[in-house]
This record gives C-alpha cells, sequence and structure tokens, in this order.
C-alpha cells in the first residue's frame, strides 16, 4: 500500500502527541502515587510518636495503677467509712465497730454520776458513757476516760451470766484506767460503777469477728464554742477527728448548758498513748 510523505508525517506527528500525552499522564500518576504514599508515612509516623509519647511520659505512666494504689490505702488506714458517725452515736448511743479498729476508749461524761432526771447529764443517749452500747469484734482493747471531776470511777464489767470478768483500776479526772480485751463467750457484757450504779450503766457487745487491724477509736464531749481549740490540741496530739455532730443540752448545770459537740476520733497511737495524750485535752474544758 502505498503511503505519502505527508500521511507519514501525519502518523509521526500523530503518535508523537499520544506517547507524550501517556509520558504526562504516568508523570501525574506517579506524583499523585508518591504524594499519597507520603502522606501514609507522615500520618503513620505521627500516630507511632503519640503512642511512643503516651507511654513514656511520666505524668501519664501508671496513672491508674497509682491513683488506685493511694485510694486504697488511705482507705485502708483510715477504715472511717466502717466507723460511726457522731450524730449516729449521739441519736442511737450505739457504736458498732468494725474489724480495723485495735483499742476502743469508752468516754465518761462530765456528771456521768447524776441519773437523768437530775437534768445535769450532757447526751441523753449517752449519759453514763459514751458510747452506751459498744460493740466490737474479739480481740480489741477497752479502757475507760474519766471527764467527770471531783469523782473517782470504779468500772464493773459483768458477764452475761453475772460474774465479774473485769474490775477496772480507779479512774481519776483526767486519766484513764487500765485495758482489758473481752471474749466473745461472755458477751453481752453489762458496765456498772462501784459506786454510781445507778444510775451510770452501760453495755458492751463482743462479736466473734477477730480484731485484725490498728486503729485506736473513740468518741468525745466538748462545748462548741471551743470545739476549734479542740481539734486543733487532736490533730497536734497525733488524732484525727473523722465527725463530728453539733446539738444543744438542756441542763441545769452552767457549764455544760447550751451547745456542745461531739466528736469521733481514730489514731494509730496504741490505746495506752492515746489515753496519755487525752488527758490535757479533758483538762482543756470548762466542765467541773
Amino acid at each position: 500500500m502505498h503511503v505519502d510523505a505527508c500521511t507519514t508525517l501525519f502518523i509521526y506527528l500523530q503518535g508523537s502527541n499520544l506517547t507524550n500525552k501517556m509520558k504526562i499522564n504516568t508523570n501525574i500518576l506517579i506524583l499523585i502515587i508518591s504524594l499519597f504514599l507520603a502522606s501514609v508515612l507522615v500520618i503513620g509516623v505521627g500516630n507511632l510518636s503519640k503512642v511512643y509519647a503516651q507511654t513514656d511520659s511520666p505524668s501519664n505512666f501508671g496513672l491508674t495503677d497509682d491513683t488506685s494504689t493511694v485510694s486504697t490505702t488511705t482507705t485502708n488506714n483510715t477504715s472511717s467509712d466502717s466507723i460511726p458517725t457522731a450524730q449516729s452515736v449521739y441519736d442511737t448511743g450505739v457504736m458498732s465497730l468494725p474489724s480495723s479498729v485495735k483499742g476502743v476508749i469508752v468516754f465518761i461524761p462530765d456528771e456521768a454520776h447524776h441519773p437523768a432526771s437530775d437534768d445535769k447529764t450532757i447526751s441523753p443517749k449517752n449519759p453514763n458513757y459514751l458510747p452506751t452500747t459498744l460493740e466490737v469484734p474479739e480481740g480489741t482493747e477497752i479502757a475507760f476516760v474519766h471527764d467527770d471531776p471531783s469523782h473517782v470511777h470504779v468500772g464493773i464489767i459483768k458477764v452475761k451470766d453475772g460474774n465479774v470478768a473485769w474490775t477496772t483500776t480507779p479512774v481519776e479526772y483526767p486519766d484513764g484506767s487500765d485495758t482489758k480485751s473481752l471474749s466473745s463467750t461472755g458477751s453481752p457484757y453489762s458496765i456498772s460503777d462501784k459506786q454510781f450504779s445507778p444510775p451510770m450503766e452501760g453495755k458492751i457487745v463482743v462479736t466473734s469477728e477477730k480484731s485484725t487491724g490498728t486503729l485506736t477509736v473513740g468518741g468525745f464531749l466538748c462545748p462548741t464554742d471551743q470545739l476549734s481549740d479542740c481539734k486543733s490540741q487532736f490533730t497536734k496530739a497525733g488524732f484525727d477527728v473523722l465527725s463530728e455532730h453539733n446539738f444543744v443540752t438542756k441542763s441545769v448545770q452552767k457549764d455544760i448548758a447550751g451547745d456542745n459537740t461531739m466528736l469521733i476520733y481514730s489514731t494509730a497511737l496504741s490505746i495506752k498513748d492515746a489515753l496519755n495524750s487525752l488527758g490535757p485535752i479533758i483538762k482543756s474544758l470548762p466542765y467541773k
């Protein structure tokens, strides 16, 4: 077949244009692919950096575990969630304590030797002992502390069959008694006073649960207008005030009439050291 020069030239030019277009399109495609791969690489490196940053950052490493440990440790040390509040003890006269408690100090309030009919006691539900009814796990040490000036108290604790299990040492203001751990087999125990019963009476219930903790716990009464000073003294002496409850005492005796506050405290001190530390605080109160 005969092809003239013009036709040949036309075919050549068309072929060249097609080749050039293909080259251009290929270059564009390569450029697009290169940009895409570069973007993927940048994003991947960025995400990887974030992962390493989160893993190695001192502020994030182990944060959840550390925070949980601190919270659990604090709760286990104080066990305040399981210890009755001051309002509960004021309203009911009952203090039921968990196994985290090793020692309990029963508070003898001012004018505890008076019957309720004299209108001289501070707390209606805890007139003779704070608390009136104490419930503790077996192995808990118990002691009494004295805030009834000018009177000597000797506690007599009897098992449920009426036999005497413990006669405390004579307790003088503002000191504490000897200590005793009571068995659950003799529970419930009655509390009375060698000289002032009636009206002084209380109860101790010892459960079969075992005491496994180290806390010493107790209740305390002070005039509300001295509350700030009382709490400051407690803190300096190594006590934690767990809760407080303000109330009004209707009494014919001026030194206890009016606004008073019940405190529930705990401490890591031994029961004997706690008794010694309470003495100066009791002595600072205006109860006479």
